[in-house]
């Protein structure tokens, strides 16, 4: 199989070079001559923006790779994006919905309310980051990700702790907000849907002083509705408001705030049976206690960004971020394990009458443009700094003594569990702080060569004193992380790149082993090659690259104590990954993505080595396709179709979920009237109602959602 997708990918690169050298002596006279000198393009930010206002599926520029403007087409790293207008057509009020957008890019389920994901095979353990600083959603006890304040997604493949900090080595998801604008801007927008969705969102910004020095904009979001899931009834409510201040123009203040309040219940999925396939029940059927798993949660936070330009070439940016979020599970109802011959599951169940999470980050980094003889360079320097800290109780009840168990296919509820033992009480509070300091070049040489060169130094403490046996304060000190790689843009439209990055870790932040200690941290090494091109006249872009990634100090389920982790040693993935965006024609866009995971537990004294990782699938792919019908590309109907594949997922040795394909649509009619817009728009999911699982755990599958249809209707004036 292995051999196959690397042939396959042999003729992928084939067909991605051929395109742009069918096409050398129309653009030939583009390109200057291998010993010209090297000219920084200064025009990308336009092109950007006036992609983004008409609507396009691909983007010209990454902020996320290199934490510079950078084209894509300059960047020695595998980087995707996927614009807001990808996100408006396909309904991604999700992050899971955005995210299958891209290759190696695997959306996972932990408990129902948890952002988590896998990239190159490497659970990311739900952290993302915004505006580059990072958050941490790795409990249960949160909520999703909310889309509403959302401009575009960049996703960075492989290592990038370089850059941002001690993060997995798989890539990085960086979400880029919605900023103030300076011209007068409404909308509102109504959705309902399948399961009694309910939900309203707004936007409205603009200045707020004649000189237009002073912007504000405030994004707010309310949803209520159910789940195919019993007994899951999430409701929302978040506010976005956010101001920004530009008293000169080289200086640039933006303050962004968040309040969220609601509750998300968890989910546990569908159990296996002792056969090691998940149980030929209803996927409605949810076995908690109705009620239980339902955590209120509020949430707050605010981000600081200032910028300032000392000229043209050199500009100092300083980010600050405070997050505060208070989520306790008053009666939190699970099981862990198979349901045995006669369908009867195990349950336990824990009490939580506090849950606090802090966290407190900064970031300063400079930013310059100078030239040497020969050579541009972009180089950025910076410091940050991450405080992290959690403190919560629990009660092991359920743990301690008889729950009463559950028949899968004749479910009673309402069982009554043991009385609260206060003997058993405890009280858990963990963090980290984490310092950095990096430095990165990228030189631009004659003959349209890039090269790359950066390093990061880290220093972190992690505590943990939960269960009452937690080792407390472990401090890493390791040697600096490198990065390097190399591009080369031989036409304008035609680009080929290497790297070599290697990661520093976490420390599995919350995960103990049987024995109470936290596991080791982790770090990483990749290989990588690839080629980036345009075709028709710049529309339409595409990346391919092949990668090997390696990590040590894995952290995975204890098979024996499900409830804690070990390290595996040392892990491999390896892979293929194909990613297309852009338009056709005027009127025809079009994102795709194909991956080809392996992945291989290299060294382990568990019984695991040789085996590949749960729940990663060797093959994945997406494709979503989109046509303008009316004679303007802002009016009329506008038609789309879509689907997500990927083959079984393997256990181990065994294949546990099988393989699935699903088919999503949009249709939309968008019109005006005098200075308001309009947009009707409906999406059905899972077109032809097929059962199939988005991926597993070490104790259940999760189910998608079978068919499910949505209708908006978005006024913008």
């Amino acid at each position: 199989m292995a051999r196959l997708a690397f042939r396959c990918t042999a003729s992928v690169f084939a067909a991605l070079i051929s395109q742009p050298f069918v096409t050398w002596m129309s653009v030939a006279g583009e390109s200057s001559s291998t010993n010209s000198a090297p000219v920084r393009v200064k025009e990308v930010n336009v092109r950007a923006k006036e992609a983004v206002e008409h609507g396009a599926y691909r983007a010209v520029e990454t902020t996320s790779a290199l934490k510079t403007a950078t084209p894509i087409l300059q960047t020695p790293v595998s980087v995707q994006v996927v614009p807001l207008q990808v996100l408006q057509d396909q309904h991604a009020i999700r992050m899971d919905r955005a995210i299958q957008n891209v290759s190696g890019v695997v959306p996972l389920k932990l408990y129902g309310n948890s952002d988590s994901f896998s990239i190159r095979g490497f659970d990311q353990l739900s952290t993302t980051f915004e505006d580059g600083l990072r958050l941490d959603n790795y409990t249960i006890s949160g909520f999703t990700r909310e889309m509403s304040n959302i401009e575009r997604v960049e996703v960075i493949k492989g290592p990038a702790s370089v850059l941002y900090g001690r993060a997995e080595p798989g890539g990085l998801v960086n979400f880029i907000t919605k900023k103030p604008l300076d011209a007068p801007a409404y909308s509102v927008e109504q959705e309902v849907g399948s399961f009694s969705l309910f939900r309203t969102t707004f936007d409205a910004t603009g200045p707020l002083n004649s000189e237009r020095t002073v912007l504000y904009r405030l994004i707010g979001d309310f949803e209520k509705g159910g789940s195919f899931r019993d007994f899951i009834h999430p409701e929302r409510l978040f506010l976005f408001p956010s101001v920004e201040w530009r008293p000169t123009e080289r200086d640039r203040l933006t303050l962004e705030t968040k309040y969220a309040d609601g509750r998300e219940p968890g989910d546990q999925g569908i159990p296996f049976l002792s056969t090691g396939k998940p149980a030929d029940i209803p996927i409605s059927r949810n076995l908690v206690e109705p009620g239980s798993t339902y955590a209120p949660i509020t949430e707050y936070s605010t981000k600081l960004i200032a910028t300032h330009e000392f000229t043209d070439d050199w500009k100092a940016r300083l980010s600050y971020k405070s997050e505060h979020r208070s989520a306790p599970t008053p009666s939190f109802v699970g099981y862990a394990g198979q349901a045995d011959a006669a369908g009867d599951l195990q349950r336990f169940w824990m009490t939580e009458t506090f849950f606090e999470h802090w966290v407190h980050q900064v970031s300063f980094d400079v930013t310059g443009h100078f030239e040497t003889p020969g050579m541009a360079h972009t180089v950025i320097a910076g410091l940050d700094y991450y405080h992290h800290e959690g403190h919560y109780d629990y009660n092991e009840t359920g743990f301690a003594y008889p729950v009463p168990s559950i028949n899968i296919y004749s479910p009673v509820y309402g069982q009554p569990f043991p009385a609260i033992d206060p003997t058993l009480n405890g009280v858990v509070e963990s963090g980290q702080d984490a310092y950095g300091a990096f430095f990165q070049d990228q030189i631009e040489l004659p003959g349209h060569v890039h090269l790359l060169g950066g390093f990061r130094y880290d220093q972190a403490s992690t505590f943990n004193t939960g269960y009452g046996a937690g080792v407390d304060h472990v401090r890493d000190t390791p040697s600096p992380t490198p990065r390097a790689g190399v591009l080369w843009r031989a036409l304008p439209t035609l680009s080929f790149f290497t790297t070599y990055t290697e990661n520093f870790g976490s420390t599995s932040l919350g995960r103990q082993t049987w024995t109470h200690d936290l596991l080791p941290p982790e770090s990483a090494q990749q290989f990588e090659v690839g080629v980036k091109t345009e075709w028709l006249e710049k529309r339409l872009s595409a990346t391919a690259s092949l990668y090997q990634l390696t990590k040590q100090n894995v952290s995975t389920t204890d098979p024996l104590h499900p409830a804690f982790s070990i390290a595996i040693g040392e892990a491999r993935s390896r892979g293929v990954e194909l990613d297309l965006a852009g338009a056709i024609t005027e009127s025809w866009r079009v994102i795709g993505s194909y991956s080809y995971i392996d992945t291989t537990t290299t060294k382990d004294n568990n019984g695991y080595a040789g085996m590949r990782f749960p729940g990663i699938p060797y093959h994945s792919a997406s494709l979503w396709t989109t046509y303008d019908l009316g004679a303007r590309p802002d009016t009329g109907f506008r038609v789309g179709a879509g689907v997500v594949a990927r083959t079984g997922e393997v256990d181990y040795s065994a294949e546990r979920v099988p393989g699935f394909g699903t088919l999503n649509a949009l249709v939309a009619y968008r019109w005006i009237s005098g200075k308001t817009r309009f947009r009707a728009q409906v999406n059905v999911e899972n077109l032809l109602d097929k059962t199939y699982y988005v991926n597993l755990t070490s104790g259940s599958a999760f189910p998608g959602s079978p068919l499910a249809c949505t209708g908006s209707l978005r006024v913008e004036f």
